[in-house]
């Protein structure tokens, strides 16, 4: 090989040695690197400057992205916060983790989690959350140590994320020289929006972004405190999104009906021990369902078999720019009597299946505003195909009690009550235009403004009888009002127009009837209703 050759060759090797990622074997970080997973609550990954957004400064994010290797289209597997958090915790799909809505579920105490595998690794284990919804009984406290969901009297379902942060804090200090898993989840820019001051006044058009800059504030503060510690230089920091915000994009204000990209394009960085790698971004499609086997991996602990990601550290990632990744959402079935909806989105295409199929060239449309499904496309039925080979349960069903209802109802997390089981279940798209009263009607019930909360539920009812909570709401206020002939009315006939409700809901519809009459005097009904009550399958004992 003549000598001009071999420098020819010897450039080209050199030119492919520094063109890849300089982190190609996450198996380089050392054993008992800190650990930090920061959540920041219904954050969309297009609402942050470093994905090219100017409305909102960050400047705590922007600069824990410059340390960091950045998924420019990542994923959330569910858009509601509980069944979001346990894919990132057990590396599992919704219908293989079992915990599929906010409502009703419950992690099985004998699923891995990321916490419980770092803890058989020597790791102390602390995690402060901010929600009601990630509450300990939840399950997702499993394996951690430490788990702070305690809220005051005077924000019992909330609280500001530098609360939170300051509790997770004071867990460190008492950790010694035990390697950390700290997981720190905040609650801004969750609804309702209303970010402190100076945000308030400086974000006043976009209240939600106020909310993000909160959310930054918080995680400044917390860097800070790791980096104080000499925590942060040796640490893996892994920041995301739970799930997206809809902002009205397409209809939907907030997030769990639908599966378009606002809903489940999420932030997802990679700081490495030492900054490694940084600023690199990564165009192949990732999903948070990912997190546990890269951790893993990049830990050299035991995978777990049943875990569905892959190693998105791994050189490997940029030849499956065709790899699907699935999201779900039960929440309209479960919630509100509609249609459940799935996903399957790529490096170019998103696939959404519902009563009406709909597809989306992501590359040349991101908003998704040109639907393509139209006829039996190659792309839908393959898309359909791939679909139809999960195993996936679409007919789960969570068993919330009504005091749950209520503290997730204050949240926005509301539930319509009706037959979920029909053959046909309307398209989301179109009743979306039914929730915004939903919403309101449940906003002035849980704050207690019962004199408006009588017409607003006349005017669903009107237009959909079938809706037992709305029935029981309309009851409950006009007792309170001092109608208890209006209420026993409502509820009688709330009864007749839902028939196929769950059979809880009419159980309380029943006590609560039994208990308008003896109000009213009337102890000969409320006995013969009360024994009805306790004959219904599902009855409460109070």
């Amino acid at each position: 090989m003549t000598r001009p050759r071999a420098r020819l060759l010897l450039r080209v090797a050199l030119a492919v040695a520094l063109a890849a990622p300089a982190c190609s074997r996450s198996d380089r970080l050392p054993r008992g690197t800190p650990v930090i997973l920061i959540s920041i609550d219904t954050l969309r990954a297009d609402h942050l400057p470093a994905y090219g957004y100017r409305n909102v400064e960050t400047p705590n994010l922007d600069a824990l992205r410059r340390d960091s290797i950045l998924f420019e289209n990542a994923y959330s597997q569910v858009p509601l916060t509980l069944p979001s958090h346990a894919v990132i915790l057990t590396g599992l799909l919704p219908y293989q983790n079992g915990v599929r809505d906010n409502m009703g579920f419950r992690l099985a105490g004998s699923m891995p989690t990321l916490a419980s595998l770092l803890k058989k690794a020597g790791y102390a284990t602390g995690a402060a959350v901010s929600s009601l919804a990630l509450r300990a009984e939840r399950g997702v406290d499993q394996g951690f140590d430490f788990y702070d969901d305690h809220f005051t009297a005077e924000s019992p379902d909330e609280r500001p994320g530098i609360e939170t942060v300051s509790a997770l804090e004071k867990w460190i200090d008492s950790v010694g020289k035990a390697p950390v898993f700290a997981f720190l989840h905040i609650y801004e820019p969750h609804t309702p929006y209303k970010p402190p001051e100076p945000f308030r006044s400086r974000y006043a058009a976009s209240p939600y972004d106020g909310e993000i800059a909160t959310a930054d504030a918080a995680v400044g503060s917390f860097l800070e405190d790791l980096k104080r510690r000499g925590i942060y230089d040796r640490a893996l920091v892994i920041f995301l999104s739970d799930h997206g915000e809809g902002l009205g994009d397409h209809g939907e204000d907030e997030h769990g009906v639908f599966l378009y990209r606002e809903a489940i394009r999420v932030p997802f960085w990679w700081k490495l021990p030492g900054a490694r790698d940084r600023g690199r971004s990564v165009s192949a499609p990732v999903g948070l369902v990912d997190l546990a086997p890269t951790l893993a991996a990049a830990l050299r602990l035991p995978a777990e078999k049943a875990w569905q990601g892959i190693n998105v550290l791994a050189p490997a990632l940029a030849s499956k720019s065709e790899r699907l990744i699935y999201a779900e959402t039960l929440y309209p079935r479960l919630a509100l009597g509609w249609s459940d909806l799935a996903c399957l989105v790529d490096s170019r295409r998103h696939y959404i299946e519902g009563p009406h199929a709909e597809l989306y060239d992501i590359g040349s449309d991101p908003a998704e505003r040109r639907d393509l499904a139209g006829g039996e496309s190659d792309t839908v039925r393959s898309m359909r195909a791939q679909m139809a080979k999960l195993p996936r349960d679409r007919e789960a069903r969570g068993h919330a009690t009504p005091e749950e209802i209520a503290k997730l109802g204050a949240l926005g997390y509301i539930s319509v009550s009706r037959d979920s089981n029909a053959r046909a279940l309307p398209d989301p798209r179109d009743k979306i235009g039914q929730l915004r009263k939903y919403k309101k009607i449940f906003e002035l019930y849980y704050g207690g403004e019962n004199a408006r909360v009588v017409p607003a539920a006349l005017e669903i009812l009107g237009e959909d009888p079938q809706i037992a909570s709305v029935w029981r709401m309309l009851a409950k206020s006009r007792e309170r009002l001092g109608d208890l002939t209006g209420a026993a009315r409502d509820l009688a006939t709330g009864l007749e127009k839902c028939p196929d409700a769950p059979l809880e809901e009419r159980s309380q519809m029943l006590e609560q009837q039994a208990g308008v009459l003896l109000r009213a005097g009337k102890r000969a009904e409320a006995e013969r209703v009360l024994r009805s009550a306790m004959d219904t399958p599902g009855a409460t004992d109070s």
